[in-house]
């Protein structure tokens, strides 16, 4: 008798299964619509309460493990028993695969193909993108020590599989296509310095006798972003459309000269109070250095060299200045190492330091400009 019960107990378990697999796809949409919001605002509670419906409804979920082990590293936590039932569960592959096909040519098509696949989560969602953010954020940050399995896990969220790979002492894959177009850059990433090409406006604070407002461009090789303390050697000048002629003092009598531009090159140094793996603020920043006011006059002078033939010297006759600034850099990295931004700063430049200039010239200036690093 009881043999006539046994196509009934099969049939309610398929129903169960079927209904299980179905009722994952409600409860994830509804965790994607919670979930910008709260890891934005850090709301680990909320962000608990998500990961428990995750992992209790959603069979082999990545989403609800990848979450977890997130929330412990920003809480400090002890996450030894989260990342070996990550790993044990294959959920690394299960990722890797995510990234693959994300970054494939048709995304939301091949979603759509087959959406129980990726766990009712789609493609390039923000969330995978906000996750990728706070990993590197986690990678770059000095608050935040990781062990070597938390630095593995963590390189596997941020997309740099590479890495991931090579922390396990696992051989790189040769083709891994997301390594090349993912938008958020790991750690190593970040090593190298960067060049930056900047234009902008330089102006007077008061009236003064000489300048008036005026362009200013500069190109600049900034060492590694990943330092607190971030170095850089620059190379500025502006263009003196709306310049005044002046008296200066030249081969014992005053000359007027009218300057077509003026030239920098200094240090500079920048101490980076915020990163968050996609803004940068570096505050305060510090340039100091050399500079000079073109004056279009030299002198020339011959003479005779060893081999008895005359040669021509030629001595430029410029306005030598000390300049010095600082100001506030903000930057947004757009991927990789390519960044643009503002930088406002304050220029104390004591024109005077050069006695060769006859009349007063203020010292106090200002400028905004905008630059592209990559």
């Amino acid at each position: 008798m009881r043999y006539l019960y046994l196509p009934l107990f099969i049939f309610i378990f398929f129903v169960s299964s079927s209904f299980a697999q179905n009722g994952c796809e409600p409860v994830v949409n509804a965790a994607l619509q919670k979930l910008p919001n709260v890891l934005i605002k850090n709301d680990f509670g909320q962000l608990k309460t998500i990961i428990n419906t995750l992992k209790g409804t959603c069979e082999k979920n990545e989403l609800g493990r990848r979450l977890e082990i997130i929330s412990q590293l920003l809480q400090k936590q002890n996450t030894s028993l989260s990342i070996n039932a990550y790993l044990e569960g294959r959920y690394d592959d299960v990722l890797i695969q995510r990234f693959d096909a994300a970054a494939s040519r048709n995304p939301n098509g091949t979603y759509r193909q087959n959406p129980k696949k990726y766990q009712y989560f789609p493609l390039n969602h923000p969330v995978d993108s906000l996750l990728k953010q706070k990993a590197v954020a986690l990678l770059q940050s000095q608050s935040y020590v990781l062990n070597k399995e938390e630095t593995a896990i963590t390189y596997l969220f941020a997309d740099d599989i590479d890495e991931f790979l090579r922390e396990r002492n696992k051989k790189p894959a040769k083709s891994v296509s997301h390594s090349t177009t993912g938008y958020y850059p790991t750690k190593n990433v970040m090593n190298g310095p960067t060049i930056g090409l900047s234009a902008g406006i330089f102006s007077p604070f008061d009236s003064n006798p000489i300048f008036d407002q005026s362009g200013i461009f500069g190109i600049s090789y900034m060492g590694s972003l990943n330092n607190s303390i971030v170095s850089e050697l620059v190379y500025k000048f502006r263009v003196h459309n709306n310049s005044r002629p002046f008296d200066m003092r030249y081969k014992r009598e005053i000359r007027e000269v009218n300057p077509n531009s003026s030239h920098f090159i200094g240090l500079g140094f920048g101490y980076k109070a915020y990163d968050n793996g996609t803004l940068i603020l570096l505050l305060p920043k510090v340039n100091t250095g050399l500079g000079f006011i073109w004056t279009g006059l030299s002198d020339s002078y011959y003479y005779t060299d060893e081999y008895g033939f005359e040669r021509k010297s030629v001595s430029l006759r410029n306005i030598k200045t000390w300049h010095n600034s600082i100001g506030v850099t903000s930057m947004v990295r757009l991927q990789r190492k390519t960044f643009i931004g503002v930088e406002l700063s304050y220029h104390l430049i004591p024109y005077n330091w050069d006695d060769k200039l006859v009349p007063h010239v203020p010292s106090d200036y200002g400028s905004a400009e905008f630059f592209i690093r990559f």
